[in-house]
C-alpha cells in the first residue's frame, strides 16, 4: 500500500541523495547525461527545491510528497513526488517523481503515487498536468500511461508563462530528448 505525506524540510537532503546517489538515479543521472563530477551540488538542488516545497508555505508555487510503502506493518519512506507551478500557466502544474532504490520500481508504486497526487492537485483546482520523462526511461512512460497521462506534442506557449518558455521548454534532456505527456483533470 502506498501513501503520501507532506514533506518537511529534514527530507530535502535524503531526497537530493535519492536522486542523484542511489542505484536508481546511476540509471537518471546517465540519462540527463550526468557524471560524478557534473552532479548537482547539494546547494544547487536547494535553489531548485526551495523551502516551500518541503514546508508548505506556498503550495501555489509547489510541493513535495515523500512516498510511503506499508507492506507487512512495515513503513517505509521509498520516494518522492512534487507537483511545480511557479513556471506554469494558470491551472497547469507539472509532476516529478523518483524513488529511492531500483528495488521499487516495476511494482506500480510509482503509478500509485501519482494517483494520489492527481487527486491532491484536482483539489487545488488544476485542470492539467504535464510530465516529461526521459524518452528513454519506458518503464516510466508505461507508469505516468497507466495514470492516464497522454503523449502531446510540446507547444510551449500553452503551457509556460512568458518568462519561463525560453528556460524550460527544452525539458531537462535537451531538444527531442524527452516525451511530453499531459493528463487533463476535467
Amino acid at each position: 500500500m502506498i501513501e503520501l505525506r507532506e514533506a518537511i524540510i529534514e527530507d530535502r537532503e535524503k531526497a537530493y541523495q535519492w536522486l542523484y546517489y542511489s542505484d536508481f538515479s546511476k540509471f537518471l543521472n546517465r540519462l540527463e547525461g550526468l557524471t560524478g563530477e557534473t552532479i548537482p551540488s547539494y546547494e544547487k538542488f536547494k535553489e531548485d527545491y526551495q523551502d516551500y516545497y518541503f514546508n508548505g508555505s506556498h503550495p501555489e508555487k509547489g510541493r513535495c510528497y515523500i512516498i510511503v510503502s506499508t507492506k507487512n506493518g512495515k513503513r517505509e519512506d521509498i520516494g518522492i513526488i512534487s507537483y511545480t507551478s511557479f513556471h506554469l500557466l494558470e491551472k497547469i502544474t507539472e509532476f516529478d517523481i523518483w524513488l529511492k532504490s531500483l528495488a521499487y520500481t516495476g511494482h506500480g508504486y510509482g503509478t500509485q503515487a501519482i494517483l494520489k497526487l492527481v487527486k491532491i492537485v484536482k483539489g487545488r483546482s488544476y485542470a492539467k498536468i504535464i510530465i516529461r520523462p526521459s524518452k528513454h526511461n519506458q518503464m516510466a512512460i508505461k507508469s505516468y500511461k497507466k495514470a492516464g497521462f497522454v503523449e502531446k506534442e510540446l507547444k510551449p506557449w500553452e503551457y509556460y508563462r512568458e518568462g519561463y518558455v525560453d528556460k524550460f521548454s527544452e525539458g531537462d534532456y535537451g531538444p527531442g530528448g524527452d516525451v511530453f505527456m499531459v493528463l487533463s483533470l476535467l
